[in-house]
């Protein structure tokens, strides 16, 4: 049984300030790990054109993992430092890796000793077209994982589909937030100035600027919208994908929407509270792009969104569902229905008891379960239960 004073480990590449949906789950599970009690380490990898945490603000301790050509040559690298951190820190109760791709570095020392490794699928892994061989890699990392987390039924349904895990190997747990750093009330004025937003409604996507996120359907939807709600402003907010952010400029020149959009570029972790403070709705109708194998795994800026008290809107794809309860914390709507899409907008827009009551609903969700203290209990006590059915704990 896990005991205070455990030695728990979190390997993650991506790590705040680096943002993104890993990045997060590795902190909020690091933070809600250190407030049990659990002596809580994070190795990851070091980037240049990201500062390094301050550890000294955080609880625990972060290790930074140094190398080049990350994509050759990363399960020697993970391999090297799960070994390192061994030697210096003793053997954990527990090894989290935050995608295979670290997993695959470090199953095989897990396996050596009663360390329960449990590595977390996203979506990308088991929809994005692979070789073979990769696939097979993937395969045998996972079964060679304890427990493997799935972040949405879609995710779990898909596991088990591709990669045929037995279902009582998969655990469903939805992605969760700070919902202390993510509330309402924030002051927005300097937003408001830097953006010259006066008397304007505001609906924001704060996510990477790439294909699958949906932006050119709100784009060719606000022209409705603006008929009837013409003091409207659409903040893109995150960094982008070059090729992508000149073809979504391109198209706001031609529906004339110059005036009503802005581009915010990359957004600092510190400041994306205030940026959901600031809008009206949040909205990213994100589509699964087949071609590609693109799709949403979960969406946690939707419960982001939801903390601070805004409704959303959210494309039926992916796991997306799973992230929004429909009709009580916002809406889904077909990725590629830009009528239904403006019409949802309209709704919202013009009728804030609607909009206040789904954003109140969003907030109460979170705190009684989609918090990450909630959810890594319920993981602590998933990954307890199996393995003491296995003997490693």
């Amino acid at each position: 049984m896990l005991k205070k004073d455990d030695f728990i480990a979190i390997l993650s590449e991506d790590f705040p300030p680096y943002h993104g949906g890993i990045a997060q789950w590795a902190a909020g599970v690091a933070d809600a790990c250190q407030k049990m009690g659990y002596i809580t380490r994070v190795l990851t990898r070091f980037r240049d054109d990201y500062p390094s945490t301050k550890n000294g603000l955080l609880g625990y301790s972060v290790d930074y993992i140094h190398g080049t050509n990350w994509r050759q040559h990363r399960t020697f690298y993970w391999r090297r430092a799960f070994r390192q951190l061994l030697k210096t820190h003793g053997m954990p109760a527990v090894c989290f890796a935050t995608t295979w791709n670290v997993a695959r570095g470090v199953f095989r020392l897990c396996r050596k000793r009663p360390i329960a490794l449990v590595t977390v699928v996203h979506a990308l892994e088991v929809t994005r077209n692979m070789s073979w061989l990769k696939k097979r890699w993937l395969t045998w990392t996972l079964q060679q994982s304890q427990c493997v987390v799935a972040v949405s039924e879609f995710t779990k349904t898909r596991l088990c589909q591709s990669i045929r895990l037995r279902e009582d190997k998969v655990l469903v747990l939805p992605n969760g937030v700070n919902y202390d750093h993510f509330r309402p009330g924030l002051d927005t004025e300097s937003l408001k100035k830097q953006w010259r937003i006066e008397d304007e409604k505001v609906i924001l996507t704060l996510a990477r600027v790439v294909k699958r996120k949906g932006h050119d359907r709100v784009l060719r939807a606000l022209p409705d919208v603006l008929k009837v709600v013409p003091n409207l402003r659409y903040i893109i907010a995150g960094s982008w994908e070059a090729s992508w952010y000149e073809e979504l400029k391109q198209l706001a020149c031609q529906l004339g929407l110059e005036q009503h959009v802005s581009f915010t570029g990359y957004v600092p972790p510190d400041e994306t509270a205030l940026y959901y403070n600031l809008c009206d709705v949040y909205i990213m109708p994100s589509r699964e792009l087949t071609e590609r194998g693109d799709t949403e795994g979960f969406g946690i800026t939707f419960l982001e969104a939801n903390a601070c008290e805004k409704p959303v809107i959210g494309g039926n794809s992916g796991g997306v569902a799973d992230a929004i309860e429909h009709g009580k914390t916002g809406y889904l709507v077909d990725p590629d229905d830009v009528g239904e899409i403006s019409q949802l907008l309209i709704r919202l827009l013009t009728d804030a008891e609607l909009a206040g009551q789904l954003g109140q609903q969003g907030r109460e969700r979170i705190c009684e379960r989609y918090n990450w203290h909630a959810l890594t209990q319920e993981l602590l006590s998933h990954i307890h239960h199996s393995s003491s059915e296995m003997g490693v704990l």
